[in-house]
């Protein structure tokens, strides 16, 4: 399978979509039959062409949402037309922003781009920068390691294209999909879902414009759970853990050697999570982010069965990379191993509404990536160390959910795939 045709990503520079005690008991520990044990099956990664549509199990228990969001993301990454599921436009769209129809048959996808710096190639028929495809508060922008802006992608199942606009709900399949990604270097390709992207806006693909997926929302409705189930993923080495020592301080995409040794109590001038004050047009390099993931597994002492929680997903996780990495070079799901699930959201009763008592799963879920700032709350605090913590705002902070009856409320694009709030 020939997973390294040069495709075309639909990018837009980051103007984003869109507990002291942060202990996990450790994975190898933790047995098969231990009410902490996760199970993940082999048979999601040899035959990723049958994900479940609904939870397993009817979600009677916080793994059961976790094999759910698994199966999923392993589906959406499996190529068996070469490429990759959640890239084949015709099963997602990208969504183009609210005053382009992204529900039309896209000729332009494969030559033209979203950018915010203009060029001598501009023309009339060059994308305009798309909304409600930036980073959550602010516009928030962030830059890795090297000094790269990260960009990011939103898309949706076609089938949300048959709803009428004026629909107060969306049926059960319904998917809404945002990515990120980083510049990456040849070298690092193996090491990351990767894919080309015409970012300089010269009408050619370069050899250096390669970048590497980083984060991945995936959020879906099912008939028990009208209210989506928000997941979300990661590349392993994106940021560390703000809440205890990394095992190395080497090697994290968004956080320094220096200052990511300093962790849990970051040293003077690590601003961690503090993202890009930047108006107007977009740089495509910038001074790099310190970053580091506030809530593992996006759970705070506290919280909804916490210690059941983070041991679910760490002992999926870790099964799972094991699996992926067995898998020969030629797989083009091997690549996986290198990421994991951050965690997952949920209502428990989906007649109410995603009041913070009814919500079940990582209640503190935030991507580092993409809600890189509102780790701690709406008031976009930089970790400063564990005595100081706040809650996080979470996907229902700014998707609420109010009941079935109404459900399409909580997509921000929905009313806006057809251009400028007019759909069928």
């Amino acid at each position: 399978m020939n997973l390294t045709q040069p495709l075309i990503l639909v990018t837009s520079i980051a103007l984003v979509l869109s507990g002291c005690n942060n202990a996990t008991p450790v994975a190898d520990e933790i047995q098969s039959g231990d009410p902490l044990f996760c199970k993940a099956s082999q048979q999601w990664v040899t035959n990723p062409s049958n994900p479940p549509a609904e939870i397993p199990g009817d979600g009677e228990n916080l793994c059961q949402f976790y094999q759910f969001s698994w199966q999923w993301f392993i589906n959406l990454m499996a190529a068996p037309q070469s490429t990759r599921n959640f890239l084949d436009s015709g099963q997602y769209p990208v969504f183009l922003g609210t005053e382009q129809n992204s529900c039309a048959t896209n000729t332009v996808a494969s030559k033209l781009f979203i950018r915010t710096q203009k060029d001598s190639h501009t023309s009339s028929s060059d994308f305009t920068l798309p909304s409600g495809t930036n980073q959550a508060l602010n516009d928030a922008v962030i830059y890795d390691q090297q000094g790269n802006v990260v960009l990011y992608e939103a898309r949706f199942n076609k089938d949300m294209c048959n709803v009428a606009s004026t629909s107060t709900t969306l049926p059960a399949g319904t998917t809404e999909i945002k990515s990120s990604w980083r510049k990456i270097s040849e070298q690092e390709k193996s090491d990351y879902v990767w894919i080309q992207s015409d970012t300089n806006a010269n009408g050619k693909l370069e050899s250096d414009e390669i970048y590497g997926m980083v984060g991945f929302h995936l959020v879906k409705s099912t008939a028990l759970h009208p209210e989506f189930i928000w997941a979300t993923f990661e590349h392993r080495s994106n940021a560390p853990d703000c809440q205890t020592k990394p095992q190395t301080s080497q090697g994290w995409s968004f956080a320094s050697s220096q200052c990511a040794s300093s962790l849990p109590n970051p040293k003077a001038g690590c601003d961690f999570n503090k993202t890009a004050d930047i108006s107007g047009s977009t740089p495509l390099t910038g001074t790099p982010t310190e970053i580091c993931q506030v809530y593992a597994q996006g759970t705070r002492e506290g919280d909804n069965q916490a210690t059941k929680n983070r041991a679910n997903i760490t002992t999926i996780n870790k099964q799972l990379q094991s699996s992926f990495a067995a898998l020969p070079n030629s797989s083009e799901l091997q690549v996986l191993s290198q990421y994991k699930l951050v965690g997952a959201l949920w209502v428990s009763d989906t007649s109410q509404s995603s009041s913070l008592e009814n919500q079940r799963g990582s209640i503190q879920l935030a991507n580092t990536t993409m809600e890189t700032n509102a780790q701690q709350g709406f008031g976009e605090l930089s970790y400063s160390g564990k005595s100081s913590l706040q809650p996080a705002a979470n996907c229902f902070a700014c998707h609420g959910y109010s009941g079935p009856q109404s459900n399409a409320q909580v997509s921000h694009i929905f009313t806006h795939i057809h251009g400028s709030g007019e759909g069928k």
